[in-house]
């Protein structure tokens, strides 16, 4: 198994939801796993093993209807680059602020 694959099982375990989705301005198609994680949407988009984004912002600052499109002032977090390198860096990035890792009591 490619380290790629290996990568995209571990997003999947870590929550996040695999859906095929469609570039109209770079008419191309990307594998698109996100996840919402107490009010913060994290995305990696991947066109391929050499070509990647992926982002954080809050959750409503997202647009599902065009998620190619991450406005600066309103990202709290976006790399582009191959899809292990932008997909890890998410992986490793702490909760965002004002979120902590553990349940509120």
């Amino acid at each position: 198994m490619s380290s790629v694959q290996e990568c995209m099982k571990l997003l999947l375990r870590r929550g996040f939801q695999r859906t095929v989705v469609h570039d109209a301005v770079a008419r191309v198609n990307a594998v698109m796993f996100r996840r919402l994680w107490r009010g913060t949407n994290e995305t990696v988009l991947a066109y391929s093993e050499s070509e990647a984004l992926a982002y954080r912002v809050r959750e409503g600052d997202v647009d599902l209807a065009d998620p190619f499109v991450v406005d600066p002032d309103v990202s709290l977090w976006q790399r582009g680059g191959e899809f292990l390198d932008v997909a890890g860096e998410l992986l490793e990035l702490p909760p965002a602020p004002g979120h902590s890792a553990f349940e509120a009591s």
